[in-house]
């Protein structure tokens, strides 16, 4: 018996490198005198569980290596200001508190008086990517006025759009990507054909 598991366990370790706390740790949950297809099943266990924590410390890594690159580009645009005694620390420069203040008065308020309505309301809008800071305001706002969103740039509720926001899109120059439909017959296309 003893050399059968033997066997077993240098054929695991023949095909893979495996980690000893891995292997260690399927021994001990597969309990006292259990046979090599349940410490196999353990030891599987452990790598899949392994193969996720590894996606988890990638995807972390790949976001890290982005937030650092951006926070790089803002040093390099003399947006922020590391501080000389801690190098992690940053801080905004003049530059970045008046590109700030642009940014936050370019936009117009994101509140708007939610006016409920009997019919359904769809807002479809295609805003380019350039004019990123705009689509969040905007998604913003629609979610504010109670919208859902059914699709990335497709939102649905039953709210009046008030007259102030469509002055607001015209002035930030987003009225040209945005549709507005409001509709008055809801159902299967089979039950709106027989309404005719």
């Amino acid at each position: 018996m003893k050399g059968n598991i033997l066997l077993k366990i240098l054929e695991l370790l023949a095909d893979k490198a495996i980690s000893t706390t891995d292997f260690v740790g399927a021994v001990l949950a597969s309990g006292y005198g259990a046979n090599m297809s349940k410490i196999e099943y353990e030891y599987g266990k452990r790598r899949r569980f392994s193969a996720l924590e590894k996606e988890k410390l990638l995807e972390f890594m790949k976001q890290k290596a982005c937030l650092q690159k951006f926070l790089s580009k803002l040093k390099h645009d003399g947006l922020i200001m590391q501080t000389k005694k801690e190098k992690n620390r940053f801080f905004l420069s003049k530059k970045g508190e008046v590109k700030l203040a642009q940014l936050k008065n370019s936009l117009p308020r994101k509140k708007y008086q939610i006016l409920p309505q009997h019919n359904q309301v769809i807002i479809s809008f295609d805003i380019p990517e350039k004019m990123r800071a705009k689509r969040s305001w905007f998604r913003e706002i629609i979610h504010n006025l109670g919208f859902r969103m059914i699709h990335q740039s497709t939102w649905v509720g039953k709210s009046k759009i008030p007259e102030e926001l469509i002055t607001d899109l015209e002035k930030v120059n987003l009225l040209k990507y945005v549709e507005i439909f409001e509709v008055s017959k809801m159902g299967t296309l089979e039950d709106i054909k027989n309404t005719k």
